[in-house]
């Protein structure tokens, strides 16, 4: 929206990637309704919504992620431990998370427009996949998938199979884009693509993903959060408490960027 204020109207792109909450993103940039009418709806406070207060303790999340990469001789099997935990944690059920996602996207079916994947990855092998239109899945299904975060929301169940959250295997899957000229590439979580050092679980490192992207011959951008809008999002992305105060944040900091994007774009 603070990109579109500034000139830089990204809503024509012919691809959008979105992973864990960015699957949820690209679920609502490319449905129907206007980006003032989405960004609106963000503005709303938690009581007037569907929304409620959700604990999400990074400590201890990253210390799950740790202890199941340690252990782990590959980022596949480490993405199967955090599987493993997902599957036996304590969270809402799947009916009550299915409810909350057919609230927070505005319309439920894929775009026949712009093309749309999401990343998941499956909770009992570690097995990386992606879902789009032409998967013979249902768009909110696809994202509630993405979006799980072990350990917070329930994995969600797929043609018989369970899956967690897109982010286990990269914070951003952007090498998808490879064959595209142009990419650019909004990080929610800046330490989603920091560097690993040592075992992870991500297939494919955030420079990895960069660089087949530029020997593909695409010009990239790379978007992260300003120091106002990560403290406008607070410690606990999930907080919905914090959704007001984090897209008026991130609305200022994409007409502050509004120019430099425009004439990336154009």
């Amino acid at each position: 929206m603070g990109l579109k204020d500034g000139g830089a109207n990204l809503t024509d792109a012919e691809l959008v990637v979105g992973t864990s909450a960015g699957s949820s993103i690209g679920a609502q940039i490319t449905s129907s309704l206007s980006l003032e009418e989405l960004y609106n709806f963000q503005l709303k406070p938690m009581e007037a919504t569907k929304e409620r207060p959700t604990e999400f303790e990074v400590a201890k999340f990253r210390q799950m992620m740790a202890a199941a990469i340690m252990s782990s001789p590959d980022a596949q099997t480490a993405r199967a431990r955090i599987g493993e935990a997902a599957l036996s944690a304590e969270t809402m059920s799947e009916e009550d998370r299915m409810d909350l996602m057919a609230y927070q996207l505005p319309e439920h079916e894929w775009s026949k427009e712009t093309k749309l994947v999401t990343n998941v990855v499956d909770a009992e092998n570690g097995e990386w996949t992606t879902f789009d239109r032409d998967s013979g899945v249902s768009l909110l299904l696809a994202v509630a998938a993405s979006s799980a975060v072990p350990g917070v929301y329930p994995p969600t169940t797929i043609n018989g199979r369970r899956y967690i959250d897109g982010g286990m295997s990269s914070g951003t899957n952007s090498d998808l884009a490879k064959g595209q000229d142009l990419v650019l590439i909004l990080v929610a979580e800046p330490t989603m693509i920091s560097t690993p050092i040592g075992p992870t679980m991500h297939r494919i490192a955030f420079e990895g993903e960069l660089k087949e992207l530029k020997e593909a011959g695409a010009q990239v951008m790379v978007i992260t959060p300003d120091e106002v809008s990560l403290e406008a999002k607070g410690p606990n992305p999930l907080n919905a408490r914090q959704s007001s105060a984090s897209a008026k944040a991130g609305r200022e900091q994409g007409r502050k960027l509004a120019k430099e994007v425009k004439k990336f774009w154009e």
